[in-house]
C-alpha cells in the first residue's frame, strides 16, 4: 500500500469520520471469505448430488451399472474413514466399514439387487452442506408387480476434496419398510 493510499483512509479515521472506512475496509476484507466459503459449500453439494445421482438417476428404475458406477466412487484415499449404514443401527448386515467398492456394489447387489427388485430414490429436500457433509431426505420407491412401496428416509454423505464417497449414512424405519414389503409380497402370493 502506497503511503498517500495509508493517508486517505487514517486520515478520515483521526477526523472522527471512522465509520465510511472502516465499513469499506470490513465488506473488502469479508466478501472473499464469504463468497469463497459459499463456493466451497456449492462444490460438496454438488459432489454429494452427483454420488447420489449415480446411484438413483433421476427418473429411471437403479441398475446395475448404475450401482457399479456409484460404487466406483469411493474414495480410496480415505478408505479407513469410509463408513456405510442403511439403515444406521439396522444390525448385522447393514452396515460396513473400511471398505472398498467392491465390498459396495457386493452389499447393494445383495440387499437391493435390482436385476430382482425395481427401485429408485429420489431427493425430496434441500440438500443441506456442513463441511464436507451434506444432508437430506429422499423418498425409496419399489414396484413389485402391481405393487409399489415407499419410504422417506434422512440421508447423510460425507464426500471427500475430489467427490469421492467416503460416508453414506441412511437413517430410515426398517421396520416399516420390511412390513410394506411383506404386504406387496402377500399381495403377489394372492394374485398367482
Amino acid at each position: 500500500m502506497k503511503k498517500s493510499n495509508i493517508i486517505h483512509v487514517i486520515f478520515p479515521i483521526m477526523m472522527g469520520n471512522i465509520i465510511t472506512p472502516l465499513f469499506h475496509l470490513t465488506c473488502l476484507l469479508l466478501l472473499p471469505t464469504t463468497s469463497s466459503a459459499y463456493m466451497g459449500a456449492e462444490i460438496i453439494r454438488v459432489h454429494c448430488i452427483s454420488a447420489f445421482e449415480l446411484a438413483f438417476p433421476k427418473q429411471q428404475w437403479t441398475t446395475e451399472n448404475d450401482l457399479r458406477a456409484f460404487a466406483s466412487n469411493v474414495s480410496t484415499d480415505r478408505k479407513q474413514d469410509t463408513y456405510f449404514a442403511c439403515p444406521l443401527g439396522g444390525g448385522v448386515g447393514s452396515e460396513l466399514s473400511n471398505f472398498d467398492s467392491a465390498d459396495l456394489l457386493e452389499w447393494f447387489l445383495t440387499a437391493f439387487n435390482p436385476n430382482v427388485l425395481r427401485y429408485t430414490e429420489m431427493i425430496m429436500s434441500e440438500v443441506s452442506v456442513v463441511n464436507n457433509v451434506c444432508s437430506m431426505d429422499k423418498l425409496f420407491f419399489a414396484s413389485i408387480g402391481n405393487c409399489h412401496v415407499h419410504a422417506m428416509s434422512r440421508l447423510m454423505i460425507e464426500v471427500d476434496e475430489d467427490g469421492k464417497l467416503v460416508q453414506w449414512l441412511d437413517h430410515f424405519d426398517q421396520e416399516d419398510l420390511n412390513q410394506k414389503m411383506g404386504v406387496c409380497n402377500l399381495q403377489l402370493g394372492d394374485e398367482l
